[in-house]
């Protein structure tokens, strides 16, 4: 057997040292590689581009505030510490259906707009739009917009009048764009354009004003129309009096021609004949008369000539007579019709004012007018409802209340009855029964006379005694007082009454006259 070869421990742990070290340099450099192609991925994966559509936003810690904004280039985000998001630049549509808006003149405006905006990409703006839109969906952004466009939009209709609106667009969109440009702004969003689709209100004003104009076109295209052919009337007029004038004048200078050749003629051939006669002085006396028929056609020939030139002269002055007549007539008839195009475009302008007057007058007037009066009507059915159930009820109750008091009325009588019947029953003596009734009322009637004498401011009672025999000081007073009161039976007996004897009669010795008591003494 070979023997197992003992290695020395310097042998030992010399004899592994190459391999462990390049071991451990291959370990070191894989980590390495893969630690550097880590970072090298991380990187690129956190190294964005942005798309010239888009804003690419960084937040986080960044030194740029509470975002950082990249248009159109790129940037590191670092990771842990920071995170990105885009911004979509794309335009979108907001629809606005603005109605009851206010005006200047508090008429309801219906403006039916679309409006169209995007993100802003303005340095500035866009960091509005990272803080207050990033995260939020078109829809939402697009509300918030909504929003702002329509209160901006009113509080612009609530500076304009309707005409200013209708008149002038441009000049109610640039205050639109200008208002509503600068509140997007503090969302970050940017304003591309306004359309304004149409303009409407309840009353119907713009209606009327768009009328209006109408007719204030159709008045002024017949005046134009009816100023045209009074030019082209007197036009006419005037080249036919010029084409008289000239065939007139014309006419008379053909005439007067002739009549000069004619008259010259004439002179020549009555110069030869007088220059024969005079040559002939024997001639006979036919001859002279010839002569002087001939001088006689000549001054006709003269006298017809001038006749001729004052039928020119009058003739002529009679066509520019014509003329004249003719020009004023057609001048009259293009004022006529130039009036009637007035009037008839007045009242077309007045039919149109009317009609507005109208409808601003109904809207005014009329319809509150209408409500007003049904609403008074209805309260005065109502209060006339409410009066004749309170009547009734009145009615009703008095009814219920008199009822009632006859009921006890008659109640009380019927009591009253049936205890006289039965009082007198029980006395077996009308006479006796009412004597006893008026025992009863006895002392209401005393009561009723001393209540009307103890109020009476009375002080003392003198009594005068006139000293008679039959004694003394009050022991006659009862029998003086009966003989000074009318007696009770007889005015009973006065008013038809019957009293008893038992209350007391007057005796024979009361009603004989009284004797004197005592005689003066002298």
């Amino acid at each position: 057997m070979n023997p197992i070869p003992f290695l020395t421990l310097a042998q030992y742990t010399a004899t592994p040292a190459v391999p462990n070290a390049s071991l451990a340099s291959l370990f070191l450099g894989v980590l390495l590689a893969v630690i550097v192609l880590v970072l090298l991925v991380t990187f690129i994966r956190r190294y964005k581009r942005c798309p010239s559509n888009k804003i690419l936003v960084i937040y986080g810690k960044t030194r740029s505030g509470a975002a950082k904004c990249v248009h159109g280039g790129a940037a590191f985000v670092l990771p842990l510490v920071q995170a990105y998001d885009y911004l979509d630049l794309e335009p979108f549509v907001v629809p606005i259906d603005l109605s009851n808006a206010l005006s200047q003149e508090n008429i309801r405006v219906t403006v039916p707009t679309t409006v169209t905006a995007a993100v802003s990409n303005q340095p500035g703006i866009t960091e509005n739009a990272a803080i207050r839109l990033l995260g939020l969906t078109t829809q939402q952004i697009q509300a918030i917009a909504q929003d702002i466009i329509i209160g901006q939009m009113r509080a612009v209709l609530a500076t304009m009048k309707i005409e200013d609106i209708n008149r002038d667009r441009q000049v109610f969109m640039s205050k639109v764009n200008e208002a509503v440009a600068v509140e997007l702004e503090k969302i970050g969003l940017a304003l591309i354009n306004v359309n304004i689709r149409d303009i409407e209100d309840e009353s119907g004003y713009i209606k009327a004003i768009g009328r209006k104009a109408a007719a204030e076109a159709i008045y002024q295209a017949n005046v134009d129309v009816a100023e045209q052919e009074k030019r082209g009337q007197t036009g006419v007029a005037e080249r036919q009096r010029d084409q008289r004038v000239a065939v007139a004048a014309a006419t008379a200078d053909a005439e007067i021609g002739e009549a000069d050749a004619q008259k010259k003629k004439r002179q020549l051939v009555a110069a030869a004949m007088a220059d024969a006669q005079v040559g002939e002085a024997t001639a006979d006396k036919s001859k002279r008369q010839q002569v002087a028929k001939l001088d006689a056609d000549a001054v006709q020939s003269e006298t017809n000539a001038n006749a001729s030139k004052a039928s020119y002269h009058a003739n002529q002055k009679v066509a520019e007579e014509e003329a004249r007549n003719k020009g004023e007539t057609a001048a009259q008839q293009a004022d006529g019709a130039i009036r009637v195009a007035k009037e008839i475009a007045q009242k077309l302008a007045e039919d149109a004012r009317a009609l507005r007057e109208q409808s601003r007058l109904n809207a005014e007037i009329v319809v509150p007018a209408e409500a007003e009066k049904k609403r008074v009507v209805i309260a005065a059915d109502a209060q006339r409802e409410q009066a004749v159930l309170l009547a009734n009820g009145a009615a009703a109750a008095t009814l219920a209340k008199m009822t009632a008091e006859g009921q006890g009325t008659q109640a009380v009588l019927d009591g009253k009855a049936t205890g006289y019947r039965n009082l007198v029953q029980a006395a077996g003596d009308p006479q006796v029964a009412t004597a006893l009734l008026i025992i009863e009322k006895l002392t209401e009637i005393a009561n009723i006379q001393a209540k009307a004498i103890q109020d009476l401011p009375i002080e003392k009672i003198i009594v005068w005694d006139g000293g008679g025999s039959e004694g003394g000081g009050l022991s006659n007073l009862g029998k003086k007082i009966m003989g000074a009161l009318p007696p009770m039976h007889e005015l009973a007996k006065q008013v038809g009454l019957d009293l008893p004897q038992f209350l007391g009669r007057v005796s024979a010795e009361s009603k004989a006259p009284a004797q004197p008591d005592a005689k003066p003494k002298a």
